[in-house]
């Protein structure tokens, strides 16, 4: 298990908001962003033997099982073992199997952020993964079980706020892991 930085998870449905959200706070904390989509991404077009295997799901439209995702996460998280202030992991998990895959491979998160947007919202705006994910209807569904079992640590965001005002709120769940280096209590 490999979790000696602080390790935040973002999830949300399609269009919420997740890769903006990550790439502020890599920017502002120095924290990875680890986007699994360009992780596949990358993959694919290397034309490696777990590329091939990836290209051949995405073309069916199925989904890359994430036990198959976590070998790409762990590569980058060692080649920044230095150097490396925290990470934050964008779109995952979706469900509660996905969490329990990520905590036993990298340790249980310090925040995670659940940025909440409902289907009207949602279906204005697009989500540009190749990679199978679920829908906004069925994300809800599947997200219940891990915003239940990890509440304590889950701070929820209304995603239709502008992404500067988002950020505020993460922002100051960020700033106390930053200070402290252990998860915190949700300010709110």
């Amino acid at each position: 298990m490999l979790q000696e930085a602080p390790m935040v998870w973002i999830m949300g449905g399609p269009g919420s908001g997740k890769g903006t959200q990550a790439q502020k706070i890599e920017k502002l904390y120095g924290f990875k962003h680890i986007d699994p989509s360009a992780l596949i991404e990358t993959e694919i077009a290397s034309k490696s033997a777990a590329g091939n295997s990836f290209a051949e799901l995405v073309s069916a439209g199925s989904p890359i099982p994430l036990p198959q995702i976590v070998p790409l996460i762990e590569k980058q998280l060692m080649s920044h073992r230095g150097a490396l202030k925290g990470f934050v992991i964008d779109g995952y998990p979706a469900d509660l199997k996905e969490a329990e895959i990520l905590e036993n491979g990298f340790g249980t998160p310090q925040l995670i952020i659940a940025l909440d947007l409902d289907q009207e919202a949602g279906s204005t705006r697009s989500s540009s993964s190749p990679t199978a994910r679920p829908s906004l209807p069925m994300y809800i569904e599947s997200s219940k079980a891990v915003l239940k079992k990890y509440s304590q640590s889950t701070l929820k965001i209304d995603a239709t706020q502008e992404p500067d005002a988002m950020f505020q709120e993460i922002k100051l769940n960020m700033d106390k892991i930053v200070q402290s280096q252990k998860r915190v209590e949700i300010a709110r």
